[in-house]
């Protein structure tokens, strides 16, 4: 998090100054904010090239494209093709490059079922204390059921995921790392535990409904890791 903070500290210092060259007329016919509004874009994709976040690459550089379409003399690609091309290429390197867990999804899959009409998968079994989800293309309501709960690795894109944190038992903390880009994940927690949001978003954020009340420094804590993309994830205290 330090970090995080340090580097878009650095960015919005940048963005202040490219303000200031731009109002001394310094940047020529280009307008100060598409400078800064540059400056973010390549933010963006600097952060996401290393975790390989293919939509937070390839939209950013459609952004980019619409922004100096006439510069770049591809007015007749901008916007809906660029961002049609973004939209189609971060789904199919999603897809190329999505990393497995083969064991997870030979052995864990117990049972699954499917509600006829809303046509989302449920996921209800007995859980090691390190329980995995991933859902692509649909939604997926997962409870959690363990008495030794410690960790849940969610990825969830182009869907939706719910999780249900009211059957599972935490001894001091636990961690749940979320992977989501365009999507919306709910987290069902009891009102009992406290959660500390460490997760990085870009467009994105996370929330809280009907706010918990644990007060007391035994509480169990859930700690929310991670990265989102053009996503959401409700806290929803039950």
């Amino acid at each position: 998090m330090q970090k995080n903070r340090l580097f878009w500290g650095i960015m919005f210092i940048l963005a202040a100054v490219f303000v200031i060259i731009g109002k001394l007329g310094y940047l020529g016919t280009f307008s100060p904010f598409s400078i800064v509004f540059t400056v973010f874009m390549l933010a963006i994709i600097a952060k996401s090239i290393p975790r390989l976040n293919f939509s937070g690459i390839l939209f950013p550089i459609a952004f980019l494209c619409i922004t100096y379409d006439k510069v770049l003399n591809i007015e007749s690609l901008t916007p809906w093709t660029v961002l049609a091309v973004a939209f189609l290429g971060s789904i199919g390197l999603s897809l190329l490059f999505h990393k497995k867990d083969h064991y997870w999804h030979a052995h864990h899959y117990k049972y699954n079922g499917f509600n006829q009409d809303s046509r989302v998968e449920v996921i209800d079994v007995e859980d090691n204390d390190h329980v995995k989800q991933s859902t692509h293309f649909g939604a997926s309501t997962k409870y959690i059921n363990t008495d030794n709960f410690k960790q849940a690795d969610l990825d969830c894109s182009f869907g939706s995921i719910q999780v249900y944190f009211n059957k599972a038992h935490v001894e001091t903390d636990a961690i749940v790392r979320i992977n989501g880009s365009f999507c919306g994940i709910e987290l069902y927690v009891p009102k009992e535990w406290r959660v500390e949001n460490q997760i990085e978003s870009v467009v994105g954020g996370v929330s809280e409904k009907g706010k918990g009340f644990a007060t007391s420094d035994t509480a169990p804590v859930l700690k929310l890791v991670g990265e989102l993309s053009f996503s959401g994830v409700e806290i929803i205290y039950i």
